[in-house]
């Protein structure tokens, strides 16, 4: 399927989602840059902010002392996203949010963020059936959440 394909199909999902309460697509599956593609391509089409969230959050937090870092991980994050209303703010790289030492439930906080605006989000692990699942089984990172916990609509490549 060509990307512009994948991109209407996106956007079929995401004007479901903007009738929703959570105003927030899952794009799960396929390879990193399969879905960092696709969000840039939606960007472009929606007149949106593509945002690569690690990069721009540490960033933002390299000057936080560590120990005051998870009170200000949520406040960092809505200043990544900033203050310019835009049609979709599409969300790439997200590993950083699930670094335990921020001690912050990284789906609350993006589904938190999607009351106010339209957020497409890739999600940065994999997908089975009805499960998105980051980190494996062992390490402290992991996460499995059945997606329809997710009260979001999950876009799968």
């Amino acid at each position: 399927m060509q990307l512009t394909e994948k991109v209407i199909e996106l956007q079929a999902d995401l004007t479901r989602a903007r009738r929703e309460h959570f105003r927030l697509v899952w794009v799960a599956g396929g390879t990193a840059s399969e879905r960092s593609a696709l969000l840039r391509a939606l960007s472009d089409a929606e007149n949106g902010v593509y945002i690569e969230v690690g990069k721009k959050l540490s960033t933002a937090m390299i000057d936080v002392p560590t120990p005051l870092r998870t009170a200000s991980v949520e406040d960092c994050f809505s200043g990544c996203l900033g203050n310019v209303p835009f049609t979709v703010s599409c969300l790439d790289r997200l590993e950083v949010l699930f670094e335990p030492s921020l001690r912050i439930n990284p789906i609350a906080l993006i589904q938190g963020t999607s009351r106010n605006i339209p957020i497409v989000a890739s999600w940065p692990g994999a997908v089975t059936g009805s499960h998105l699942i980051f980190g494996s089984p062992d390490h402290p990172t992991h996460m499995e959440i059945s997606k329809q916990d997710l009260e979001a609509i999950v876009h799968t490549l």
